[in-house]
């Protein structure tokens, strides 16, 4: 659900679910939706309702999907802020890199999949919004 507008930097972007008998599968392949090579994938789990996750911007993009539950994301590219509201078989949130971000209100159970276009090793981390890093993805 998104509350407001989203700012330059961010976008939704759907992953189709493939249902037949077996179940509901969901792919993320090279020729998908995101517009940059993953070169890393973590997961978020296990995170109590009233507490928080990020509250930084990075120096990779990066692109937040629910497996299961939601949680509220602010982002904030030092312009503009909006606040939305990830869930499981939902959009995932593509965040540019220099985005400043929030997770939190997580519901029990939730896990956020993440993809970054950047090793662990090689993201440097920002207190604030850093709009020189901000690609529009259009």
């Amino acid at each position: 659900m998104l509350i407001q507008s989203l700012p330059a930097g961010v976008k939704l972007l759907p992953v189709p679910p493939h249902d037949d008998g077996r179940g509901r599968l969901h792919a993320i392949e090279q020729s998908g939706p995101l517009p940059f090579q993953p070169v890393r994938m973590f997961v978020i789990s296990g995170v109590p309702a009233d507490s928080w996750r990020a509250r930084h911007a990075v120096s990779c993009h990066e692109f937040l999907w629910m497996i299961t539950g939601a949680c509220t994301l602010e982002v904030d590219n030092g312009t503009s802020r909006a606040t939305l509201r990830l869930q499981a078989d939902g959009a995932g949130a593509l965040v540019s890199s220099g985005v400043w971000m929030e997770l939190r209100q997580f519901t029990a159970g939730a896990v956020v999949c993440v993809f970054a276009s950047t090793r662990y090793g090689d993201t440097r981390y920002f207190q604030t919004p850093n709009p020189d890093l901000i690609t529009n993805f259009d």
